[in-house]
């Protein structure tokens, strides 16, 4: 998302009339059914009440009419799909609204008293100026309720001015003041399209920061996620999926210190496959591969224990290590790794040995001291897994 510094002209517009619809129409009908009820109690000693009421009525549609249109043109949002035919729709009602209230005073200026005649006129005259708190934030709505409103009476004013004597000095007022309320309304209407755009700038920066928050957020998953897979790659043995060299190194100071607290004895599994150079020789290095796949997997299954690691050490090498197990425990993981190995029955013509794939392994244990360190456990082990091949391989040493 790219920040606008500016809310585009198309979206001031249908702000405004979302705004005007939302806080106008509620208004509008309580202004206008406040002014029609004043000029029941005001009117009907001088006027047919039939005609007053029937008047009322009709006014009371028209507002009802406009309310239910702003309403429909709010819930179905059509001020963002169509804001050009609801801002011609709203135009038409204020203008016949302004019409019905100055048609009506033109009409009863000749029925009755002056007094009544120029408290009406005050009536007018405060519905319209209230009205600018809220209809002015679509400028041209509130100019043609002035304009329809009481401009009508102020020409008619000026222009009957001898039939009755204030008549011009109304008009001229009246004129003044049409005056003032469109500059008035110019300065409301700026500051409105002013507080309206500074809105949408705020809502425009804060969504910018929410999308670059949650940016920042992935991007900080991605990179955790990649400093995992990366430290992964570097403690997994490509070819076999096991731990590889560091990994046990890693491992095996850790169990260290850890026996060291606890007392505990630890033992460590060296495994080396035998005669694997002629059984690569003899059938290929994909087979080998395949080979100490297999190793692999079944070492897997041999421990089961928590905390215990199997790695591939190097080549055809492989290491295990058995955290709190002892001599005899270790034994027995050897021994059924040896067992399971020779299930499988893998073949190897060449070997010098049995006629298919057997292992040596070499055991140590240790009761960690202060002097341990991980090479000492990986060299022993070393040593003993070299025993185990000098007696004749397919054997289990104990260093």
């Amino acid at each position: 998302m790219i920040y606008q510094r500016h809310m585009p002209s198309e979206e001031l517009f249908s702000a405004q009339l979302e705004m005007l619809m939302q806080n106008g129409r509620l208004a509008t009908v309580s202004i206008h059914l406040v002014g029609v009820f004043a000029t029941i109690l005001m009117f009907w000693p001088f006027m047919d009440l039939t005609i007053v009421l029937l008047w009322a009525a009709a006014f009371l549609i028209l507002l009802l009419v406009r309310s239910l249109n702003m309403s429909n043109a709010l819930v179905e949002r059509r001020f963002q799909t169509n804001p050009r035919r609801v801002y011609r729709q709203l135009i038409i009602g204020a203008g016949l609204t302004g019409l019905v209230w100055s048609g009506v005073y033109i009409q009863a200026a000749n029925t009755v008293p002056l007094t009544m005649q120029y408290t009406f006129l005050l009536l007018i005259i405060m519905i319209t100026a209230l009205s600018i708190g809220f209809s002015v934030v679509v400028r041209e709505y509130f100019i043609v309720s002035v304009f329809t409103s009481l401009w009508p009476i102020a020409w008619w004013s000026t222009v009957h001015y001898w039939q009755q004597p204030y008549n011009l000095l109304i008009g001229l007022v009246l004129l003044g003041l049409c005056a003032l309320l469109v500059f008035v309304s110019d300065r409301v209407y700026q500051s409105f399209r002013n507080m309206i755009a500074m809105n949408w700038e705020r809502e425009a920066i804060s969504q910018e920061l929410g999308d670059l928050t949650g940016s920042l957020r992935d991007r900080n998953r991605q990179l955790r996620d990649a400093r995992r897979q990366l430290t992964d790659l570097a403690n997994v043995d490509e070819l076999t999926g096991l731990g590889n060299r560091r990994l046990v190194n890693n491992a095996l100071q850790e169990e260290i210190n850890r026996a060291r607290r606890s007392g505990a004895e630890m033992s460590v599994i060296m495994l080396d496959v035998d005669y694997f150079k002629l059984y690569n020789d003899t059938y290929g290095h994909p087979a080998g591969d395949s080979v100490l796949q297999k190793l692999a997997d079944i070492m897997q299954r041999a421990t089961t224990r928590a905390g215990e690691v199997v790695a591939r050490y190097g080549g055809e090498e492989f290491i295990l290590l058995l955290p709190g197990a002892s001599t005899e425990s270790a034994l027995r993981t050897a021994n059924r790794l040896r067992e399971l190995v020779m299930e499988e029955k893998i073949p190897h013509e060449a070997s010098l040995g049995e006629k298919f794939i057997t292992v040596s392994q070499g055991v140590v244990t240790a009761r960690p001291d202060a002097d341990l360190l991980p090479a000492d456990l990986v060299n022993q082990a070393d040593k003993a897994l070299y025993q185990a091949k000098g007696a004749g391989r397919n054997t289990i040493k104990v260093g």
